[in-house]
């Protein structure tokens, strides 16, 4: 990947400018840097994700289903 589409990517991901210091990391660092920024917001989604259900653990069982269609 061109570093300009490594930077593109790694913009992306952050939602924001990726900061003027990683300009000066080579291309395998540029690419194991993304791929440890996908890694964490993968395993950062799962872990809202299982948050989310044992929160729903706490409410009454009647409840669940229409706590679950209004929280999303």
């Amino acid at each position: 990947m061109p570093r300009r589409d490594a930077l593109s990517a790694l913009r992306a991901q952050l939602g924001a400018a990726a900061p003027e210091g990683l300009g000066g990391l080579s291309d395998d660092e540029l690419r194991d840097l993304i791929t440890a920024v996908d890694d964490a917001r993968r395993r950062q989604s799962r872990a809202l994700g299982e948050a989310g259900e044992r929160a729903l653990g706490h409410i009454p069982r009647l409840l669940r289903g229409p706590v679950r269609r209004i929280v999303g």
